[in-house]
């Protein structure tokens, strides 16, 4: 099935772990500059270990944007999802507009243009401007209208590029993460914190939805857009029979929790309950649920990577049961597990299963009936750089078996509107740093320049582009190779 001429085939970026040049053209810091300095950690080479190193410099893309969107163009894309960073265009407060920042964005999405590329910008991928957070971040419901101002800013001035918006990227991991715990800044290890933070983060993405709609209006976003919000979930599995009734719960705290508040105007019972039992009456206030109810989204971002076992929390594993220890959440009556028997996994022990990314859509396109795109899906890797060819036939065979079921989802009724792979090129990794490899052009960060190089898995991409989506063989190895030698021998300086 040749898939229609306007799906899009993309790659996905994110500033803090691609752009670089953090205090260049009037930024000051995010939280995660200060997170990376003050936790900065390289443990022992070839490890799975986590790296959180230095991001000042990155992948460089503030200064080679051009050379990367020609790779792009050679490569096909047309489409790239990038989540923009809110602090280089507010550095100082939610005031003062950093005009240097809106006119890197302006030359980066105008030069996407010029090459047939669509950009898609992503408004707010866990990167709070230090100068927020010191005020308390999105614990602070004044956040509402800070951030109401940068995004009516962003769209006056670059909505003329694009017709897909969205206004977050994985709210779940970074409350999650960075409020239930501190493994991800701000690190605040708080239930009212994550309480605080998602329901203003769903409140700012109402108040998004309103400033799309102005934005319309005043002819500075197209009458036609769609606005959406993106989101991680994980399609549980039931680990065993009994395990039915928690894989539910747990597909009701990581789906409709996170989505239902953006697509519905609603949240499930369940955190009713929960912020009762916690004693913390004041979060939701009066109005907040009308505006919810009255400004939904109109697209469904997905960052499908993996599906997750789900067994009842007092499941004793046995022993050499389990690939990694089991993960528990704030919530009781369910917990993930990892078994090691009859499931693959990468080097950094993520499950792979492509396998729930067609049923999770169905269930996506049931509930919400709101157009899908795959935002991100991707293999993580210790990718081995030491020879002439990059020959990561892992990473083909893994984008080649996810892509066969989004088709499958599009055959069976699903309306998917695109597929954006992670990543473009290798860049900072949250949970690896520069030794987790995700991209299809290799970044050699240990040179001055940065250079770029195609990987095997490039050519794939390159070719299934080519072919409409039909082309999913990645297992022709000679083939491949014979191409990736081909497209370096015209790599020159351009693309480096």
């Amino acid at each position: 099935m040749k898939l229609d001429k306007d799906f899009i085939f993309g790659a996905s970026t994110n500033a803090f772990q691609i752009e670089g040049a953090r205090n260049l053209g009037g930024r000051t810091d995010s939280i995660w500059d200060e997170f990376t300095k003050r936790c900065f950690h390289i443990p022992p080479a070839g490890k799975n270990d986590r790296e959180i190193n230095s991001i000042a410099i990155s992948a460089d893309f503030y200064h080679k944007y051009q050379t990367d969107i020609r790779i792009m163009k050679r490569l096909g894309l047309n489409g790239l999802v990038y989540n923009i960073d809110w602090t280089r265009i507010f550095s100082k407060n939610s005031q003062e507009v950093n005009w240097e920042g809106i006119k890197f964005y302006d030359n980066v999405f105008a030069t996407l243009r010029a090459n047939n590329i669509k950009p898609i910008p992503i408004l707010f991928h866990w990167d709070t401007p230090m100068w927020a957070e010191l005020q308390g971040g999105f614990e602070n419901r004044a956040i509402l209208e800070w951030f109401q101002g940068y995004v009516a800013t962003v769209f006056k001035y670059l909505g003329k590029y694009t017709d897909v918006w969205f206004v977050n990227d994985e709210n779940s991991t970074f409350t999650l993460d960075g409020y239930l715990s501190d493994y991800l800044p701000p690190g605040k290890n708080s239930k009212e914190g994550f309480a605080r933070a998602i329901h203003h983060l769903n409140l700012c993405t109402a108040l998004t939805k309103i400033e799309f709609e102005k934005a319309k209006v005043a002819g500075n976003v197209s009458a036609q857009a769609l606005l959406g919000i993106d989101h991680d979930w994980s399609p549980g599995i039931p680990y065993r029979i009994e395990d039915e009734k928690a894989c539910q719960e747990y597909n009701l705290w990581f789906k409709n929790f996170f989505l239902d508040p953006n697509l519905k105007g609603t949240y499930p019972p369940v955190f009713q309950q929960w912020l009762a039992m916690q004693g913390l009456s004041d979060i939701i206030q009066s109005g907040d649920m009308e505006l919810l109810k009255n400004n939904c989204v109109d697209l469904i971002g997905w960052n499908y990577y993996r599906p997750a076992y789900i067994s009842r929390d007092d499941y004793q594993e046995k022993q050499g049961e389990m690939q990694i220890t089991s993960k528990t959440f704030f919530v009781k009556g369910f917990k993930q597990v990892f078994p090691k028997e009859n499931v693959r996994y990468t080097s950094w022990n993520w499950i792979i299963d492509p396998t729930m990314l067609g049923p999770g859509a169905q269930a996506l396109w049931a509930e919400y009936q709101k157009p899908l795109m795959i935002v991100e899906n991707g293999l993580g890797a210790f990718d081995d750089k030491s020879g002439e060819l990059i020959l990561d036939y892992n990473r083909a065979e893994y984008l080649s078996l996810h892509f066969a079921e989004v088709k499958k989802a599009i055959a069976q009724g699903v309306k998917f509107i695109g597929y954006s792979l992670w990543t473009y090129c290798d860049i900072f990794s949250p949970s690896g740093g520069y030794r987790k490899d995700y991209g299809l052009v290799a970044v050699d960060f240990n040179s001055p320049n940065k250079t770029r190089m195609p990987k095997l898995s490039y050519v794939w991409y390159q070719r299934l582009i080519n072919s409409g989506g039909e082309n999913l063989a990645h297992d022709d190895h000679d083939t491949l190779q014979q191409l990736l030698k081909d497209e370096l021998s015209t790599w020159d300086f351009w693309y480096q």
